[in-house]
């Protein structure tokens, strides 16, 4: 988890600072990064960070990242996440057969993006990947 939290200050997002680390099932040593910001190519000027709208328009999350970032097969491998993934992210974490999640439990954020937490919660429900919640 340090270094998922490492990883998510190399975010130039002004207001929120997301990293994530996949961790390959049978050999630890298989690990890929991701952190919240723009598309490789896409420039990432002020102008676009500090409008909230263009910037969440424009921003690959950190889970995304780290997933499209990784370069063996996800399957059975843990997620090590600074917030509880969205809704869209957890679409992408069942797909690659991401078997566990390990994430930091924020209550501001899990309050202000309830209806978005509540949906990947279910979606990991019903796929059968652990939950894995720190409280810190």
């Amino acid at each position: 988890m340090a270094l998922a939290q490492f990883v998510a200050t190399w975010s130039r997002d002004p207001s929120t600072k997301v990293g994530a680390v996949v961790v390959g099932a049978g050999d630890r040593r298989k690990i890929a990064f991701g952190y919240n910001g723009l598309p490789p190519g896409v420039e990432d000027t002020e102008e676009r960070l500090n409008d909230r709208e263009t910037r969440l328009a424009l921003t690959v999350h950190a889970e995304a990242n780290a997933i499209y970032n990784a370069t063996f097969d996800l399957t059975g491998a843990t997620i090590y996440c600074v917030r509880m993934p969205c809704c869209e992210c957890a679409k992408g974490i069942v797909s690659k057969r991401i078997a566990r999640v390990v994430y930091l439990v924020h209550p501001e954020y899990e309050g202000r993006w309830a209806q978005q937490v509540q949906f990947a919660k279910q979606i990991f429900e019903e796929t059968g990947v652990e939950l894995c919640p720190i409280h810190w």
